[in-house]
């Protein structure tokens, strides 16, 4: 594990594990945001991760530590076994999206289709909608 930068005021530390080179990520509020080294620089993968900073903000530390990041964990392992699950489409996920989405004021470059700030059943209509 290294330091590599700040995002919003929070640490970003660099893994060479397999699973974060190629993409994945944890947060850990009051200690930091934990990515694949090459993707300390993936914005939309920082904005997805302060996300759930602000939920943490915004629920509690128990709310986060006994229901989100159970909930995240579970979703993240199930998609790794299952590759018809879409970890993206789990409450916890996007609802850090949407959290991150309003904090970051609604940014025009805002990757709806990898992270959606809307139920599944919302987010096909959310992209179109974003896309005209």
């Amino acid at each position: 594990m290294k330091y590599l930068k700040q995002f919003e005021g929070i640490p970003i530390f660099g893994l060479k594990n397999h699973k974060f080179q190629r993409g994945a990520a944890i947060t850990i509020p009051g200690i930091g945001i934990f990515v694949g080294e090459k993707h300390a620089e993936n914005i939309d993968l920082l904005r997805h991760e302060y996300g759930h900073i602000l939920q943490r903000k915004q629920k509690g530390f128990l709310f986060f530590w006994l229901r989100i990041a159970p909930a995240s964990l579970k979703s993240a392992m199930q998609t790794g076994r299952d590759k018809s699950k879409v970890h993206m489409h789990t409450w916890t996920e996007w609802s850090a999206n949407k959290l991150s989405f309003e904090y970051f004021n609604r940014p025009t470059d805002w990757n709806f289709t990898d992270y959606p700030i809307t139920p599944h059943n919302q987010a096909s209509s959310q992209a179109v909608k974003q896309q005209k």
